[in-house]
């Protein structure tokens, strides 16, 4: 696999800033701020797909939200000693989390809701699960391309 070095210093940089939003959520979920929470962990989701197709193809989506079809287009690229890692959940986690994003920050305007009603302890630890599983992979396969066994 041949990916420039900027790229791979791209995905780093990503998945760093993806290490402090998981910490945020972490701390967020322990004061019992969980719509703060999803949203640091809707955060890790992206940062960490993001620095997934700077490694497998050396450019990212540059919009927050992307289409299976793009998604579709790293999985053969996907090392067969990482595949272990499920990559096509991850768009699942992705394309799930995003849908509350919006949410998660402002609540339901329309109806005047605020996130604070509409998100409890569950959807935050589930919220957190589902980003450590996005950078755990992003993390594994940064070291793979580093590092090839």
């Amino acid at each position: 696999m041949n990916i420039d070095e900027r790229s791979v210093k791209m995905a780093n940089s990503f998945l760093q800033r993806a290490w402090h939003k998981l910490d945020e959520a972490k701390m967020h979920l322990k004061t019992l701020h969980y719509p703060e929470s999803i949203s640091a962990s809707q955060e890790v989701i992206e940062l960490s797909i993001k620095a997934v197709f700077l490694l497998l193809t050396g450019q990212h989506p540059r919009k927050h939200e992307f289409k299976e079809e793009e998604f579709e287009s790293i999985l053969s690229k996907v090392p067969e000693e990482l595949k272990y890692l499920d990559f096509p959940k991850l768009y699942l986690y992705h394309k799930f989390w995003s849908s509350f994003y919006t949410i998660a920050k402002y609540g339901l305007e329309r109806i005047r809701v605020g996130p604070e009603k509409l998100f409890e302890k569950e959807e935050a630890e589930l919220a957190l699960k589902h980003a450590e599983k996005c950078k755990r992979a992003a993390d594994l396969l940064e070291n793979y391309i580093k590092h090839p066994w």
